[in-house]
């Protein structure tokens, strides 16, 4: 494996390339010789567009005259419109394609020759062709930087712009194929759109060498472009086949181009058209087979239709636009120079996906470096053009270059960032802040559960599972998951994909949850403290229950030997004590130990009273455990509801079962009695009043209701953390 370079090296190496392409084609549009007019196609001339003020043209041509011819010491050459065109790709046929540079050789030999004119024909208000007439034409100086026009600078950007994207998105995760092919795909249509800046902008010709070699190039990037992005679509957001792709799509492209350039082939179409839109339809096929095979991974479905969102928008707006006009023999949609921003707004979107859904696993603060190369070259072209066009000294246009950038760039760039960038949870966490700490305070569940909760609304992770060796928070798999530890004792846990899959761990998450972390370590030593006094004070209680009030119950009892009804009623007033004060010495119990005395109970009551008993636990249930305080308000519960039976129903039998739902117990009762309305219960009984606060207070929901079948039914949930154990 080839050693990374920093991304910072590449960063550097990608703006040295944009610069020295910059200055290259700046070099080669300047130093054109300067006409002072352009030219666009006519019927059988070309006509004049647009006069410089200031150029050779200025005092003998206007816009609307018509060229009919160009002669000097090298000859004679009568125009025709297809010499004003922009792009020589227009033509169909190669007979068209190599009259094109045949008639632009000698167009470039008569205009370096010497008493060189033109013949105009003019029109008058009316539109009426005027007679035709010979001006002559003196070029003195070449074309220079401020008389190129602005589509050349729009190209320029354009290229410019999707090969600093790309150079951007590669520099950060070198070892990945994906972000590979991503550069390279910019760095061929970077050529393609600078080649077309250059001789789409001419005047009237160009350099025969520098015209053909520019052609070809942008033929060769757009080729290139096309089948980097089939491969990309092979290697992204999976892999689809072990075969090395690139090595079928390079020579595929390499022979396309090699046989468009021999002229092997019957026309431009079979040449250099139709191969663009066969390299879209691999495009379509891969996309789908890669929609196939992330079915079941939702990131990767994600990222891949935030992909396919910017790629087809561009690509396929340009083939739209530009290409299937001509192969259907009709004039492009939209020029091609215009056309080249689609690219952009491709390349743009794709930036974006990096934002928002971490495109060939770069995080969010790509779109910020591309913002710092964007800014670096804007302050230098802006210092530029200022001296250049306001012909201001270095040191004043440097300083309005300052100003512009400090007053109205950076406000700009800023709320357009900010704007940009995809809302993060973790910003809310002031404002949550009374929620967590509530949150970790809570008596309803455990500390380490509330931890867990707190970390998955939070994160919004797609999956958080234990980590039995977890004891350090880290983040692993280059930012895919995060470990936090346990609170207190337990497993820790392995959030993975935050946010639902868009975005990374980062360590503004390791500080947060350090953070965290020592927030429920605290309410972790909070409630064990609590728990602590809690048990202390309830033995204190306990005892000086026994100590107290139990003797004196025991004396009552002896006391009254002569009356049956009272020394009943003192026995099972001490019955009751016995249960409190066993109640506030135990801890914690298994429910399957306080289920056997509560059937024991029920089945002795129900005896007395002639009903059958049909009660079960769950068996998944019998050890869980019970607070103190839940086993003693869920014994008064069941004691309360099989009272209002025994009262009121007039039931032959009774139904009681105990089962686990998540982490709440369910207690179900139910007679087959005369109902809740039939039998004189209400909601306000004191009761039902009492079996409503003691499920509320362990957290829990109490309802009753009548079934279909008859009888009284009554359903309690609470949750197993029970509340205080008091």
């Amino acid at each position: 494996m080839l050693k990374e370079t920093s991304p910072s090296s590449v960063l550097s190496a990608g703006l040295a390339i944009a610069l020295l392409l910059f200055f290259l084609a700046v070099h080669v549009a300047g130093s054109q010789p300067w006409l002072g007019f352009s030219v666009v196609p006519a019927a059988d001339a070309v006509r004049v567009d647009s006069v410089a003020a200031d150029g050779p043209a200025a005092a003998v041509l206007a816009p609307g005259d018509r060229l009919l011819a160009v002669s000097s010491s090298e000859g004679r050459l009568l125009l025709e419109g297809w010499d004003a065109v922009a792009e020589p790709d227009d033509a169909r046929d190669y007979a068209d394609y190599n009259r094109f540079f045949a008639r632009q050789q000698a167009l470039w030999q008569i205009l370096h020759g010497a008493e060189l004119s033109l013949q105009v024909q003019s029109l008058t208000a009316d539109g009426e062709a005027l007679n035709p007439r010979w001006i002559s034409l003196h070029i003195t100086q070449p074309r220079g930087l401020a008389n190129l026009p602005l589509l050349f600078w729009y190209q320029l950007a354009c290229g410019l712009s999707v090969l600093l994207m790309g150079v951007a998105a590669w520099a950060f995760v070198q070892s990945e194929r994906g972000p590979l092919l991503y550069a390279l795909a910019g760095l061929a249509i970077a050529l393609a759109i600078i080649a077309s800046a250059i001789y789409t902008t001419r005047e009237l010709t160009l350099s025969p060498d520098w015209f053909l070699l520019l052609s070809r190039m942008n033929q060769a990037g757009a080729m290139l472009f096309a089948g980097t992005g089939t491969a990309l679509f092979w290697y992204y957001p999976v892999r689809l086949a072990a075969f090395p792709f690139e090595r079928l799509m390079l020579p595929l492209v390499a022979l396309t181009l090699l046989a468009n350039w021999m002229q092997w082939l019957p026309d431009l179409d079979v040449a250099a058209r139709y191969p663009l839109l066969l390299w879209f339809a691999l495009d379509v096929v891969f996309a789908s087979l890669q929609w196939r095979r992330t079915r079941r991974e939702p990131v990767e479905r994600a990222r891949l239709k935030w992909l396919l969102f910017a790629w087809f928008a561009g690509a396929f707006g340009y083939l739209l636009l530009v290409i299937v006009p001509q192969v259907f023999g009709m004039q492009s949609v939209a020029h091609q120079s215009y056309a080249w921003g689609l690219f952009v707004l491709t390349y743009l979107g794709i930036a974006l996906g990096i934002v928002r859904y971490r495109l060939f696993d770069l995080d969010r603060w790509i779109l910020q470096a591309w913002f710092w190369f964007a800014f670096g070259v804007l302050f230098l072209v802006l210092d530029a053009l200022l001296v250049m066009w306001l012909e201001l000294e270095t040191r004043m246009g440097l300083l309005l270059s300052l100003a512009l950038i400090g007053w109205a760039y950076l406000p700009l760039r800023q709320g357009f960032l900010t704007w940009l960038m995809p809302k993060d949870s973790r910003q809310s966490l002031h404002d949550r802040l009374p929620a967590i700490l509530q949150q970790a305070f809570e008596y309803q569940r455990p500390v380490a559960e509330q931890w867990a909760a707190a970390l998955r609304d939070i994160y919004q992770p797609l999956s958080c599972d234990s980590a039995p060796d977890g004891s350090e928070l880290r983040i692993l798999d280059n930012g895919l998951r995060l470990q936090v530890p346990a609170v207190g004792e337990g497993e820790g846990l392995v959030l993975s994909y935050a946010a639902a899959g868009s975005r990374l761990f980062d360590r503004q998450d390791l500080a947060f949850c350090r953070q965290a972390l020592t927030l429920f370590s605290y309410a972790q030593q909070y409630h064990q403290s609590y728990q602590s006094g809690v048990i202390s004070e309830r033995r204190r209680v306990a005892r000086d229950l026994h100590d107290d009030v139990g003797a004196r119950l025991l004396s009552v009892v002896y006391r009254a030997q002569g009356s049956d009804e009272l020394q009943q009623l003192a026995r099972d007033c001490l019955r009751e004590l016995r249960e409190v004060i066993q109640g506030l010495q135990k801890g914690t119990v298994q429910l399957q130990q306080s289920y056997a005395r509560w059937q024991a109970e029920a089945r002795e009551r129900c005896r007395l009273f002639g009903l059958t008993l049909d009660m079960q636990l769950e068996p998944e249930a019998r050890t869980r455990l019970l607070s103190p305080r839940s086993e003693r308000n869920l014994s008064r519960i069941l004691r309360e509801a099989f009272s209002n039976t025994f009262k009121h129903a007039g039931a032959t039998g009774v139904q009681v079962r105990l089962r686990l739902a998540g982490e709440r117990l369910i207690l179900d009762f139910c007679d087959d009695g005369r109902g809740l309305l039939a039998s004189g219960l209400t909601s306000e009984g004191v009761g039902l009043v009492g079996t409503r606060q003691r499920c509320e207070e362990l957290g829990g929901e109490v309802r009753w209701w009548s079934p279909l079948e008859g009888g009284l039914a009554m359903r309690c949930e609470i949750p197993l953390g029970g509340g205080p154990q008091t």
